[in-house]
């Protein structure tokens, strides 16, 4: 019996370490910051893992009836988790270093767009995989409102490209 508990432990590890060993060096550093500046005051954090959103996946389900919005709920099958990090409550002094941080940290990474809104920019980040076949680690910025929004996984260009066929028609 103990070998037994003792190779579900060791496949166990072995699984939980190749997933964390599967997050490229750009997504790590982001995560590893979220952890280093969570504890400060007015630094709120909210964290949605593979299994709530596998819920919120199948309560959307029950109601979703357009091609539409079973589309959008199918780009959430490679989604292993969302990280929406907001430091607006923070001192003044926090805020601009969590941003200094970020942006540093971000700009090793691939951007995918940027848009410029009322004064706002909002730069979105990704790594791009099997040339273009899917995105990993989104990173959503948005340094004037001390937010960034963190989809961890991967999406599909396809699913993607699907929903928005659908939309267009």
């Amino acid at each position: 019996m103990k070998n037994i508990i003792f190779v579900i432990l060791s496949l166990w590890l072995t699984a939980c370490s190749s997933i964390a060993g599967n997050r490229n060096q750009e997504t790590q550093n982001i995560i590893d910051t979220i952890s280093e500046y969570k504890h400060l005051s007015g630094v709120h954090v909210i964290t949605v893992g593979k299994l709530g959103i596998g819920l919120a996946k199948f309560a959307a389900n029950l109601s979703a009836e357009s091609k539409e919005e079973k589309a959008a709920l199918a780009i959430l099958n490679g989604i292993n988790q969302v990280v929406v990090v907001n430091y607006e409550d923070a001192t003044t002094a926090d805020q601009k270093e969590v941003n200094s941080k970020l942006s540093k940290l971000l700009s090793d990474a691939e951007l995918i767009m940027e848009i410029k809104d009322e004064g706002d920019n909002v730069n979105i980040y990704g790594t791009s995989v099997n040339g273009g076949e899917s995105i990993d680690d989104l990173m959503i910025f948005i340094p004037e409102e001390y937010t960034l929004v963190c989809v961890l996984g991967s999406i599909s260009a396809e699913r993607i490209s699907d929903l928005i066929k659908i939309a267009n028609e």
